[in-house]
């Protein structure tokens, strides 16, 4: 088209081109308009982001139609069978396992809300990597699953589109991708290596167009897959393009550069060696030949670094069958070169996680997997792939002699280990192994298997580390990490992928295949490292990894146990076994080094490293294969051999020597470490007799153990165990079907308690008694223990439940309860062989001498070589040949192959050992010339660095076992012969035996010499030795046959030591007659010498010296306990009484009363800091402990009981009408009609923002509370405490505190008040004399300045807003702040009672009120410009002074009748001297309640009827002391019309109740009256009788059940009481006929509130996640990223985020005055803020487990917690978030 022509076509509208486009398409395949738009449109050299194009793009192929109209109308064709949904990393899926085929199993929100998955086991998660919905994918998961929406049989209930519908799709659709090819190949020049983020940003616009094609649904899906997979339509234009340019020889031209660029590009992309030498097997040709536009996408996905937007495009088209399959072999044509990519990314975390996004997708499908590895050999691939990421980070290995090793291993420190570069590609060879066939393909190929195990030799000895003897390692490295991961990932999760499909008998060739590879590879590695069976390892190094060495192991497993093959047929020979050993003992061998401090130099990441080895997630991998080779190496390998080589390894053999001096050492330990290896040689022997996981165990038996075994260390939550149950790496573990039968069968489940106050406990598991008393097994608690306390855990559990059921007495430790091993299968029986070899017999003869002779050894050296010893009597010698020779008269130290005269451990037990041939050859003489060594020794040598941190033994230490060096002996012939190591030893240079450093002068050591060390024990008198010992009394063990049965062993405990001992020997009279009579004989032999032994009794002195140390400890104790006791009394004596010293209260009119209060002792305080007990005096003033805070609850009451509910959908906001709202309208109104100062003297505020204060009861001097914060200041920042602003911690409670309250000295307080006066009038005269006559301050100027110090706090605790409500700041607006914080908190004490004063407080609290007040009186009196005199002249009606008249009007001023009867209380109370009497206050209560009445009577008329109204006023009742005279009198005064609702009587009651109980509360703080029982009064008449308003005349008293109207309480002052109401009224009247609504309204205003609640949640959690987690912000409209809910008031927040600032005020002043409850949506915690600190309080929802899920990490349906709702809801009524909460941050205004 010429260059006009195409101007004035897009001059034309969009839409009339559209059409016209459209017509032609649909008349003919071609449109020769729409291609030359397109070729202007799309011009390569034109921006890829142009609006205009993209405008022009969306007409053309809508057709016409609005792009909207266009999207709507082709997805009702949308037949795709699939969701398909495509996420990127942070989105919110669902996991079903009961539906899921794959584990990758995924489902999108709306596909799983709409399926059903009722009772089903799934979770909910946040996508890590990126995914896409499975919805209708039947390969993946269960059809029951599928939402309606998706499934096969979607796919022919939808119709086709018409054919005129996307026929211009069909030809823009591959211009639109040869488009985006140009300009990605325009952005890949060399030279732009870091623009690729830049080219994304360009294309951003472009590609957004292309997703919404996309998500228009599966017809123009597959327009979009025909377009990308046509091979005709990409070698048409991309050739018309280049062969255009050649024609016109312009090799400069756009379309020549670019198809140079992409030349450029491919070769610049390097596929890894190693596949040159397969290129003929299919598939493997790494030659690069793009055919279609879908793999040219793919190949710039690879170079760009897979860019999202293209991955998740390429990925959406997936529900399309044919592009999924070409899109799969595009990926795999590319994924050797992908390898290369995710090692020099830039971003390598972000490039493996979009590659997994991509290839699960692919991969997961069977039958796809299958069809690729057979057509492309993909196993070759990624294994290539890998072998040639690891063969980049090869260095050399220095396991044994470097000098002669040539093997290489990966190097941990490198940046791909440590970043896990191979994780994509060992996560799609797992996931192809989960499909059987290619497990099956991948065993069977022996080139693919001998290539896996190669790979895996370079995992072989990784991470080698050397013990540091001289310093500590500078800098600690962490390569641990990566090495163990890279076994776990690299080398175990295949694996177990791979076993877990050889379950049948007839693949047992695959395996046995395998097993053989396994045996050469590592014969490979043995040659290598130039190992051989006679090799000593290198004692100093260590590694943790063997991958082939468990290889091995666990396919010998699965031959063996599940393919029904004996073990013959598997085994390596003895030679290689012996090799075998080597590397894994060394393991074993090191960990007891690590344990006992002896790699301490090397830093904690050593220790880290021998914990991560027997870790859950690594345990079968790693630890128990080890142990299954070692004890397939007992099976075959010479028992003696097998015990000596333990025995050396782990360098016992020196400590085990008879040899009374210890001469120099062959390793180098200290005593401790010493102690520490034998205790690991016999744990380990132990173990491996007893763990039996690869053994022949069933998956069932194996999970209780595992289970049992974590439960015995503590109780566990449902998702601890699920977390530490062991697994198989990359399998599921113990499956769901195992773990909660097993879980019901073994334990009981403890539900969740709350207690206020306490931390938020959470559901869990305790085992049940039974599981104890039979199932606890030690060996398996101990190979499981992570921490080396959780085994003392184990057994301080088992301690207290042995106590539980009274089998254990006294304090001691009792003895882990081994048992003996369980069921194995018969060809594992042989490994008992080295329970019956002469080696064992002797190592355990040797360890229970030593142990009877020196009481400073560890007792689990008893434990275990008594066990030991009982398990060759109970398990029977597997091999039956018996070589026997005559017993030796003299056996030789150290090799006990030639001590007893046979294997049979009943004759052995029997021989007496006579002497010891020890060789002197190695020893020093003389004692003084073995300490003369340390005259030329280095430091180094001397001392080694062992922290007391840690424990030198993993089992009970006793008390002796402190590390003494006994003293040296005199003699070597005699019998008893301890250890006896020299205090310095010489390390020597090699691992054998050299000479000492230094010879003894005149001692020739060129001749070797033995020496004879006297025993004459046998194990039989050992055992009964060490029984007499462990029992505190000699000969204690009497055998069966003298008592003539079995013995019972009383006295003793039955998890005792003598109990097992006991029970060997019992067993021995059983089992062998012989040994029954050589016990009896024994027993004999032993009576007539054991009585006065002064051997015996030099013996028992240390345990004599360790009793009597325990009972002056004991004594002690007792003496301190009796002290503190006795402080803690007094403490609560001072606590329990009143703060205040008690003044006189009472009715009488004794003027003396003041003066004999004053003879009484004063009141003495304690004070926490100097611990005096003093009164409080005007030099030394006492201040009580305060905590200030402002608080919003009581605005929060709602006047009617409903709850507010928390909005899940679109609704209408529910309003409820709130304290604070009525309240600050009833101060508007006021301020409307009247002057300011009276408002504020008529009314009170605090509802919001009011200053509670409370108290935890301590009291301190004023002057040690400023030296203590004075100190605080000096040690700067404390935590979470704000010291400038005047905070601090209770000295003794550690309560968080910000004031203190002086406590008036008794000299102030006895002010000469009048005499109680019988006569009202003369009452009303004298407290009007109070008013004017009152003091103002108190005497002492300190005391003066401490309460106006405390008056600057309480002003400082609350925000600017909630103080005054008026723009002047005047005396009154003060004075209306210091009586309403007075207000404030009588009201929050009265919601805390739940406003009934009988009942205590459900919460014991400390009152301060008293002290509180005196502090608001003083400020009170002098804020009060003019005494109240007119004012109480008004509400009594007699005359106080001679210039006002009671019945005067105040036409300014609020009427009396519109005034808060409670604030004209305090401000009456506040103004008189703090020394009045009861009868005062009574009076007092008395007169304002005549008020109240007829206030409430004036309320009663406005709901009266018109004609009632007028009935009333004709009645005219003369009694004007009846409740009827009253009322026709006041309705006669007023005049409004009104309405008429409810019964006179009940109301007027309920309406005088809220003044009644303020008064009753004031009373009881002011006098100290305690409340009486309710005793079936109703409320009113309980209040009057507290309140003494029964009481008309001092004579005459009303029975307080027979007060049955409030008419009966009134009490007038003055004779003519109808004249003083009539002014009142009268006053009123006025301001309501100008006012009618206003004045209506004041008058009615509710007194009655209900309690504040927190908003109603719904019962589950997902209703609020789904309705909130997408909602927008209000404020900002964004979507915020930190969603959360105000539980007080419902709105919807951004959580660290400042848009939802109000007027500059954050939601939690505005609601809450500072505190605020926050649920986050993201996380389901609840946060709470209090001022500047954040407290992350916990969860209200919990699991069915009753488990939090915090940050839903677990995903698990959760559910309303009720009672910890309450319990949240009652710390935020009651202020006691800053106790409850421990842990608080600064938020700095960011939340």
């Amino acid at each position: 088209m010429a260059a006009p022509e195409m101007t004035a076509l897009l001059k034309r509208s969009k839409r009339s081109v559209a059409v016209s486009v459209k017509s032609e398409c649909s008349k003919q395949h071609d449109s020769q308009k729409l291609t030359d738009l397109l070729d202007f449109l799309l011009n390569p050299e034109k921006p890829l982001d142009e609006y205009e194009t993209l405008d022009w793009l969306r007409w053309l192929i809508s057709g016409g139609s609005t792009f909207e109209e266009f999207s709507k109308t082709v997805r009702q064709y949308d037949n795709a069978v699939t969701c398909g949904l495509v996420w990127t990393a942070n989105f919110v899926a669902y996991r079903c396992r009961t539906c899921g085929v794959s584990p990758c199993m995924s489902l999108c929100a709306d596909c799983f809300q709409a399926g059903n998955h009722e009772g089903h086991d799934y979770n909910m998660f946040r996508s890590q990597a990126g995914g896409a919905c499975d919805c209708g994918e039947v390969s993946v998961m269960n059809p029951a699953g599928f939402c309606p929406r998706h499934g096969p049989d979607r796919q022919q209930t939808q119709p086709r589109p018409p054919g005129d519908l996307l026929a211009v799709a069909e030809t823009m659709m591959p211009r639109i991708f040869l488009r985006l090819i140009y300009h990605l190949r325009d952005n890949s020049k060399p030279e732009m290596m870091d623009t690729y983020l830049l080219a994304m940003q360009d294309a951003e616009q472009f590609l957004t167009f292309l997703h919404s094609l996309s998500d228009m649904g599966a017809a123009m899906r597959h327009v979009m897959a025909a377009a990308l997979t046509s091979k005709e339509m990409y070698t048409t234009l991309v050739n018309q393009h280049t062969a255009t340019a050649n024609l016109a020889e312009a090799s400069n031209s756009f379309y020549s550069k670019s198809q140079r660029d992409y030349e450029a590009a491919v070769s610049s992309l390097q596929y890894p060696r190693g596949f040159d030498e397969l290129e003929d097997m299919p598939g493997l040709n790494q030659k690069l030949v793009h055919r279609t536009f879908l793999e040219e996408l793919v190949f710039w996905t690879v170079k760009f670094e897979f860019p999202q937007k293209i991955v998740t495009l390429l990925l959406s088209l997936l529900p399309d069958l044919k592009y999924k399959e070409e899109f799969t072999r595009a990926f795999i044509q590319h994924y050797s070169r992908i390898s290369r990519v995710l090692v020099n990314a830039l971003d390598r975390q972000t490039v493996a996680n979009r590659v997994v996004h991509i290839s699960v997708q692919l991969f997961s499908n069977e039958s796809l997997a299958c069809q690729m590895v057979r057509e492309y050999n993909l196993l070759y691939i990624l294994i290539v792939s890998l072998n040639n990421m690891l063969e980049q980070i090869l260095t050399e290995s220095t396991l044994q002699d470097a000098h002669q090793n040539f093997h290489m291993v990966v190097d941990c420190s490198n940046e791909s280990m440590k970043e896990h570069c191979y994780w994509p590609i060992i996560s799609d060879l797992i996931n192809l192994l989960s499909h059987a066939d290619i497990a099956y393909k991948f065993v069977s190929d022996s080139k693919l298997v001998i290539m896996w195990l190669e790979l895996l030799s370079y995992f072989q000895g990784m991470n080698l580390n050397t013990r540091e003897l001289h310093q500590h390692v500078e800098f600690e490295p962490d390569t641990y990490y990566a090495a163990f991961s890279a076994e776990l990932e690299i080398s175990a999760s295949p694996m177990w992928s791979l076993i877990s499909h050889l379950k049948k008998q007839d693949t047992f060739y695959v395996t046995k295949h395998m097993i053989s590879a396994c045996q050469d590879t590592l014969q490979d590695w043995f040659d290598a490292i130039s190992c051989k069976e006679s090799t000593n390892p290198n004692p100093l190094q260590l590694t943790f990894h063997l991958p082939l060495h468990r290889y091995l192991a666990t396919f010998m497993v699965q031959a063996v146990q599940h393919q029904g093959q004996d073990l013959v047929s598997v085994i390596p020979p003895e030679r290689m076994l012996k090799c075998l050993l080597i590397h894994l003992l060394q393991i074993q061998v090191a960990t007891s080094e690590i344990y006992a401090n002896m790699w301490v130099r090397n830093g904690l990441q050593i220790k880290g490293q021998a914990m991560t080895y027997v870790q859950c997630h690594f345990c079968y991998s790693m630890v128990d294969a080890d142990i299954f080779l070692m004890q397939v190496c007992a099976c075959r390998l010479d028992p003696d051999y097998f015990v000596q080589t333990v025995l050396e390894r782990f360098h016992v053999s020196d400590w085990l020597s008879f040899s009374a001096e210890g001469g120099s050492r062959s390793y180098k330990m200290e005593k401790d470490q010493e102690l520490a290896m034998v205790e690991g040689a016999l744990q380990f022997l132990t173990m491996l007799l007893h763990v039996r996981t690869y053994l022949g165990m069933e998956e069932g038996e194996l999970a209780r153990l595992e289970m049992a075994s974590l439960l015995f260390v503590a109780d566990r939550q449902h998702s601890q165990l699920m977390d530490l149950m062991p697994e198989k790496s990359g399998m599921t573990g113990h499956g769901k079907e195992l773990f909660e039968p097993t879980l019901r069968d073994i334990s009981h489940y403890k539900a969740p308690m709350f207690e206020p106050g306490g931390g938020l406990q959470q559901g869990t598991y305790v085992p049940k008694d039974e599981l104890w008393e039979k199932e606890f097994d030690p060996v398996h608690v101990l190979l499981r223990a992570v921490y080396k306390n959780d085994f003392q855990s184990a057994m301080d559990r088992y301690s207290e439940f042995l106590r539980k059921k009274g089998r254990l007495k006294g304090k001691g430790q009792p003895w882990p309860p081994f048992k003996a091993p369980g069921a194995v299968l018969d060809c594992y029986k042989a490994m008992y062989r080295i329970l019956h070899c002469k080696t064992m017999h002797a190592l355990i003869f040797t360890i229970l001498q030593k142990v009877l002779k020196d009481p400073s050894l560890p007792e689990s050296l008893s434990f275990y070589g008594v066990h030991l010893l009982e398990l060759a009597i109970t398990i029977p010698n597997p091999d039956t040949t018996r070589r026997a020779k005559p017993s030796p008269a003299n056996v030789p130290d150290r090799n006990y192959k030639e001590w007893f005269s046979g294997n049979d451990v009943f004759e052995n037990l029997r021989e007496t050992v006579r002497n010891v041939e020890v060789s002197l050859s190695h020893m020093a003489t003389q004692p003084e010339d073995a300490m003369s060594l340390g005259v030329d020794t280095s430091l180094e040598e001397m001392f080694q660095l062992a922290p007391s941190a840690l424990a030198g033994a993993s089992g009970p230490i006793t008390a002796a076992h402190s590390g003494q060096i006994p003293t040296f002996l005199t003699s070597l012939t005699t019998t008893t012969t301890g250890p006896a190591p020299s205090l310095l030893s010489i390390r020597p240079t090699t691992s054998q035996a050299l000479p000492p450093k230094y010879e003894a002068r005149g001692v020739s050591t060129d001749t070797p010499r033995t020496e004879k060390v006297v025993v004459n024990e046998s194990l039989l008198t050992i055992l009964f030795k060490l029984h007499s010992k462990l029992a505190g009394k000699s000969n204690a063990y009497v055998p069966p046959s003298v008592l003539g049965q079995s013995s019972t062993g009383s006295g003793e405990s039955s998890g005792s030591g003598e109990f097992y001992v006991r029970r060997v020997l019992d067993q021995l009279c059983r089992v062998s007659r012989d040994c029954a009579r050589a016990v009896e004989d024994v027993y004999q032999g032993q009576r007539p010498k054991d009585t006065g032994s002064p051997k015996k009794g030099k013996a028992m002195d240390p345990d004599t010296r360790r009793r009597k140390a325990r009972e002056r400890q004991q004594k002690l104790m007792e003496e301190f306990a009796s002290k503190q006791k006795a402080f803690m009394e007094q403490a609560m004596d001072t606590e329990d009484s009143p703060p205040m010293g008690t003044s006189q209260s009472t009715d009488s009119m004794d003027s003396e009363g003041p003066q004999s209060a004053m003879d009484e002792e004063a009141e003495l305080y304690d004070c926490v800091i100097c611990n005096q007990s003093t009164p409080s005096t005007a030099e030394r003033t006492i201040g009580l402990v305060v905590f200030l805070q402002a608080s919003s609850v009581l605005g929060h009451r709602p006047q009617t009981d409903t709850q507010k509910i928390l909005q899940l959908g679109d609704k209408t906001r529910q309003r409820i009408t709130t304290c604070s709202r009525v309240q600050t309208k009833r101060l508007e109104t006021l301020f409307k009609h009247f002057e300011e100062s009276s408002c504020q003297t008529s009314v009170n505020i605090g509802w919001e923002g009011g200053v509670l204060v409370q108290t935890c009861g301590h009291y301190l001097h004023l002057d040690c509370h400023t030296s203590y914060v004075a100190s605080l200041l000096g040690q700067g920042s404390q935590n979470n405490i704000l010291v400038t602003k005047g905070e601090y911690s209770c000295p003794l409670c550690v309560q968080l505190s910000n004031s203190v309250i002086p406590i008036l000295p008794e000299e102030n307080k006895y002010t000469l008040t009048r005499p109680v006066s019988p006569d009202p009038r003369q009452m009303a005269l004298e407290i009007a004399d109070m008013m004017v006559k009152r003091p103002i301050t108190p005497r002492s100027p300190l005391v003066t300045k401490a309460m106006g110090s405390m008056m600057e706090d309480l002003t400082n605790a609350t925000y600017g807003m909630f103080k005054t409500y008026t723009s002047s700041q005047t005396s009154e607006s003060v004075l209306l702040f210091v009586c309403s914080v007075a207000r404030t908190n009588l009201e929050v004490e009265l919601l805390q009672r739940n406003n009934k004063l009988a009942s205590p407080l459900s919460s014991p609290r400390k009152h301060c009120f008293l002290p509180l007040l005196h502090v608001l009186s003083m400020h009170s009196k002098i804020l009060t410009t003019k005494p109240y005199t007119d004012l109480w002249s008004h509400i009594t009606g007699v005359s106080c002074s001679e210039s006002t008249t009671s019945v005067s009007l105040y036409h300014k001023e609020v009427p009396l009748l519109l005034k808060d009867p409670a604030s004209l209380l305090i401000q009456i109370i506040l103004t008189l001297p703090s020394t009045i009497e009861t009868g005062h206050y009574d009076y007092l209560v008395h007169v304002v309640f005549n008020i109240v009445f007829i206030q409430s009577l004036c309320v009663i008329t406005c709901k009266f009827t018109e004609e009632e109204r007028e009935a009333w006023k004709r009645s005219r009742h003369d009694a004007f002391t009846t409740l009827e005279g009253m009322l026709s009198h006041v309705i006669t005064r007023l005049s409004t019309s009104l309405l008429y609702e409810k019964e006179e009587t009940d109301l007027l009651a309920e309406l005088c109740e809220p003044f009644l109980r303020v008064a009753a509360l004031v009373k009881f703080h002011l006098f100290a009256e305690e409340f009486p029982k309710q005793e079936g009064l109703t409320d009113f008449q309980y209040l009057c009788a507290y309140l003494r308003l029964n009481v008309s005349s001092p004579g005459k008293v009303i029975e307080p059940s027979k007060v049955m109207s409030a008419a009966q309480c009134v009490r007038w002052t003055v004779e003519e009481p109808h004249t003083l109401t009539r002014a009142w009224c009268t006053d009123l009247v006025h301001f309501v006929n100008k006012n009618p609504q206003d004045g209506k309204s004041l008058l009615t205003v509710n007194k009655r509130w209900f309690g504040p609640r927190l908003i109603l949640l719904p019962d589950q959690y997902y209703k609020i996640f789904q309705a909130y987690r997408k909602k927008t912000c209000p404020v900002c409209s964004n979507m915020p990223k930190d969603p959360c809910v105000c539980l007080v008031c419902g709105m919807f927040l951004c959580f660290r985020g400042s848009c939802c600032k109000q007027q500059h005020l954050y939601e939690c002043v505005q609601c809450g005055a500072g505190t605020g409850i926050f649920l986050l949506i993201n996380s389901s915690i609840i946060v709470v803020i209090r001022g500047p600190r954040a407290a992350l309080w916990g969860s209200v929802y919990l699991d069915e487990y009753g488990e939090e899920d915090k940050d839903l990490k677990r995903g698990k349906p959760l559910y309303l917690s009720n009672d910890r709702y309450s319990l949240l809801q009652n710390q935020w009524i009651t202020h006691s978030f800053d106790h409850a909460c421990k842990r608080w941050i600064w938020h700095q205004d960011r939340l």
